[in-house]
């Protein structure tokens, strides 16, 4: 079963730049509000609409959300970090555990939006 996401955002542009860099997520389509990314069995969405205007354009991260996606990653931690601080990213520390055969470590894209990071033991 393919799975998919949908993030609303502030800035499109923002958030189009850290997926397709940090997962190589392939832009699908797009436009000034809306981007289809794609990554083997994950779409993401990414809307931004007038809601979405509202947020702020800040990096902080959004503790109060009720869900955290989850990418599962078979790059080693310190590459994917990196990645994801050029962008404007932060990794937390891992957690002192595992889920599922992976390390587990919280982190946040440039907009605050919450995720969790999976990563191979092989990596």
């Amino acid at each position: 079963m393919k799975t998919g996401l949908v993030i609303y955002t502030s800035s499109i542009e923002r958030l189009i730049s850290f997926y397709t860099h940090v997962f190589e997520l392939e832009i699908i389509e797009s436009d000034s509000t809306f981007a289809l990314l794609n990554g083997d069995e994950f779409e993401l969405v990414l809307l931004e609409t007038e809601i979405s205007k509202n947020f702020t354009n800040s990096n902080e991260p959004r503790e109060d959300t009720a869900l955290k996606p989850t990418f599962f990653v078979e790059s080693p931690l310190t590459l994917i970090r990196e990645k994801i601080e050029e962008k404007g990213g932060f990794v937390y520390p891992p957690k002192s555990w595992e889920f599922g055969g992976r390390q587990v470590c919280d982190a946040y894209d440039c907009e605050g939006n919450i995720f969790q990071l999976r990563i191979s033991q092989k990596a």
